[in-house]
């Protein structure tokens, strides 16, 4: 049972946002984008993260040509230099399996069957890439824990951890309840995940107690 909240100024960890401009109006509230802030939307695509709220200095990027935003390229390899952002945005295809879709999945540039090790390598280097242009703002990062293989894959975890060796520690997580329809005819073996998150990331900040900001971006 999702708990409804009455008072819109109120920011839950989890919550049944109906979309994703709603989420992205939340951490406006909460202060992880500021609408006089350099924005990088790196993963543009048809710009619905923005649809209820837009910072002023928003730039957009997608590798698909037919996307109407500013730039167009791999979100890997971004054409601004280090720390030119105070906030960076990235919602890569973090699904794992399953045939490729053209017209969504061409503006990722991953219209194409591949490995889960490689997708899972491809959000690794976007957010190395997306840490480098990022100053000492936050990094916004959609994922999803997923059951595949016969695994539970803790993409929460291990991008937290690849964004903890760029130098960026995790501030908050923001949980999107929603439902999925599975395949029928399969065996469970795990809790099915019927969310997605909203990961914030921070220079330089640590969760960790006994461990210093500068011992984090160390490995960087």
């Amino acid at each position: 049972m999702v708990t409804v909240v009455e008072d819109t100024d109120v920011v839950m960890a989890t919550y049944a946002w109906p979309s994703n401009a709603e989420l992205i109006a939340a951490c406006a509230r909460l202060g992880y984008l500021k609408g006089q802030l350099r924005t990088l939307d790196a993963t543009y695509g048809k710009g619905t993260f923005w649809k209820q709220w837009r910072p002023d200095a928003l730039v957009t990027n997608d590798i698909d040509p037919e996307s109407d935003s500013d730039w167009h390229a791999d979100f890997r390899v971004l054409p601004f230099a280090a720390g030119w952002f105070d906030a960076v945005v990235l919602d890569p295809p973090y699904k794992l399996n399953g045939t490729p879709t053209e017209a969504v999945d061409r503006r990722y540039g991953v219209d194409v069957v591949a490995s889960r090790r490689d997708r899972m390598q491809l959000i690794r280097d976007g957010i190395t890439e997306c840490a480098r242009v990022l100053g000492g703002g936050y990094l916004l990062l959609k994922c999803q824990d997923q059951v595949n293989g016969g695994k539970v894959r803790w993409q929460t975890i291990d991008f937290t951890e690849h964004a903890e060796r760029c130098g960026l520690g995790l501030v908050d997580r923001l949980d999107i309840l929603s439902y999925r329809p599975q395949p029928e005819g399969r065996r469970q073996v795990h809790a099915r995940r019927g969310s997605s998150s909203l990961l914030v990331f921070k220079r330089g900040w640590s969760w960790r107690d006994d461990v210093a900001p500068s011992v984090i971006g160390a490995a960087s």
